[in-house]
């Protein structure tokens, strides 16, 4: 707080000072206060502090993991039990070739259009497929390691991406100039969750996606124009691991992925919405 009594211009710069004889401003980053309310300083220290009480507490809890256990499987297919039909979207294949070799047995259609579909993710694979058959294609795809959305019934197919996004306008601009850049199929099936910027692979500039049926991972390297996406369903998951600031994404097949936060309330607000989709 600076008092300019008797200043009509700044010595510094030559400007004209304010009417009053009084200036508040942030002694951390320099900013000055819009506001003269020392109530509402007084509820951004009070914010500052439970912010800091609350990372003492989570570097008490230095680890945490979650189970993706059978019952997580069986809510997945829940869905599909309580509708006619329903559709696929296919998200990712770990292995794209060996995925398509496999459709082409079952699937009645002829392999150009097969590997068109799988090629051309993400895409719609399969539309309103009764429910019998869906069950089935969805084992096939998770044994695939290929990851998938499941829309039971009516869907929109030419969704907006504010639609799709809840708050979505309330995002960092940056977030969504990025997000604008991904094919909107990529979010379609999803009810999503929340939306925090994190380091994929160390150096990786990224954004991580939660959903209630994927875990999105959009990354690109520092001069590259274009972002890159890594779609990992919960189904080929057998425990996710948060600790110090990352979260570890830990498959069936014993492979691993792990992505950093740059702020450490993000990481635990992130792993609380995992959470809340019951896999533990």
């Amino acid at each position: 707080m600076i008092s300019y009594a008797g200043f009509k211009f700044c010595p510094f710069c030559g400007g004209e000072m304010p009417k009053n004889n009084m200036m508040k401003f942030c002694p951390f980053c320099g900013e000055k206060f819009l506001i003269n309310d020392d109530v509402n300083l007084e509820i951004n220290k009070n914010t500052v502090i439970q912010k800091e009480i609350l990372l003492k507490k989570i570097d008490l809890e230095n680890k945490y993991e979650i189970y993706i256990t059978d019952k997580f499987q069986e809510a997945f297919l829940q869905q599909v039990s309580g509708n006619e039909y329903c559709s696929i979207m296919l998200k990712y294949a770990i292995n794209p070739n060996q995925l398509v070799e496999n459709l082409e047995k079952i699937l009645l259609r002829g392999s150009f259009a097969v590997r068109l579909s799988v090629d051309n993710m993400p895409s719609l694979i399969i539309y309103k497929a009764k429910r019998a058959n869906v069950k089935s294609l969805i084992k096939l795809f998770t044994e695939n390691q290929a990851s998938i959305s499941i829309i039971p019934g009516e869907f929109n197919d030419k969704p907006t991406i504010e639609e799709l996004f809840p708050n979505f306008n309330k995002l960092s601009l940056q977030i969504q100039q990025d997000i604008r850049t991904i094919p909107i199929n990529l979010w379609v099936g999803d009810s999503i969750g929340c939306i925090f910027s994190v380091i994929y692979r160390k150096n990786k500039q990224g954004i991580l996606v939660i959903t209630n049926q994927n875990i999105y991972i959009l990354y690109k390297n520092t001069n590259a124009a274009n972002y890159r996406w890594l779609v990992i369903s919960y189904t080929l998951l057998s425990k996710i691991i948060r600790e110090d600031n990352s979260l570890q994404f830990n498959y069936k097949d014993k492979k691993v992925e792990t992505i950093e936060f740059l702020n450490k309330l993000e990481l635990v607000e992130a792993f609380q919405m995992i959470q809340t989709y019951n896999f533990c």
